[in-house]
């Protein structure tokens, strides 16, 4: 009530809540979590661009404990890496994250980081 009054709120406004879901990317194999750039950091080509892991959580893929895989076959490919990329091994989930990806940049009209977790074959968005 103090702040209500303080700062001008009437009680009739209500209270905001957020509900979130935990969610986790180190479940098994169909699980996987990721950061991302709409598109090339290092140069702002339009280019997907990001790392994933399998069977991990956030922290794990910028921690150094194990190497990340890239997103796009494109990027796999063009460091020479054997593991496979996401757009390859959930290419569903893959496909959701194109869509997202292209919804952010369109809402926001500039590149955007995104990190999201994929837990038992689904998609979720951490954050943009």
């Amino acid at each position: 009530q103090t702040y209500r009054r303080l700062h001008d709120i009437p009680a009739h406004w209500g209270t905001a809540v957020n509900v979130q879901a935990m969610v986790f990317g180190n479940m098994g194999n169909d699980c996987a979590t990721g950061v991302a750039f709409t598109r090339n950091p290092s140069h702002g080509a339009n280019d997907f661009y990001g790392e994933f892991l399998v069977n991990a959580q956030g922290e794990d893929v910028v921690a150094g404990i194990r190497t990340p895989q890239d997103l796009t076959i494109a990027a796999r490919k063009s460091r020479g890496c054997e593991l496979p990329s996401l757009e390859e091994l959930m290419p569903k989930v893959y496909e959701e994250l194109v869509a997202i990806r292209r919804q952010l940049e369109l809402h926001f009209k500039e590149m955007q980081d995104i990190e999201f977790t994929v837990q038992r074959g689904k998609l979720y968005m951490l954050q943009t």
